[in-house]
């Protein structure tokens, strides 16, 4: 069983995020899904596509990802669905920051803020 963790600020991205796109929790509750098969900690399975899923980094303790999130019936193409990062250890899974493209984010940006929000979590 996989320990989901959000960051504070994660939530309030998604409370934004989610008037814009309403179906966008039921994206990251498929994504948890994925994850339970994905991360498994005795027997993991390739069920995200490698396209969509991204390791930025990682150390022997844990390992920082960004993943392409979709989400339902929302019309995006999937070069417009959000993306997330999230940090894996062991059997634990947070949820660091979510953006899009709309938003015109900026990949280094997000990297170093899901870094630093990685840190209060773990």
């Amino acid at each position: 069983m996989i320990d989901f963790i959000y960051h504070p600020k994660f939530k309030k991205e998604i409370a934004d995020l989610s008037r814009r796109f309403r179906n966008l929790k039921e994206g990251i509750e498929s994504f948890q899904r994925l994850c339970e098969k994905q991360f498994h900690t005795i027997d993991p399975q390739s069920v995200i596509a490698p396209a969509k899923l991204h390791r930025i980094t990682q150390n022997d303790i844990w390992s920082l990802w960004k993943v392409e999130l979709v989400i339902p019936k929302s019309n995006l193409r999937p070069n417009q669905f959000p993306r997330m990062w999230f940090c894996v250890q062991g059997g634990k899974i947070g949820f660091l920051c979510i953006s899009t493209h709309i938003d015109n984010y900026k990949d280094n940006k997000m990297n170093h803020i899901a870094i630093e929000r990685l840190t209060d979590i773990f």
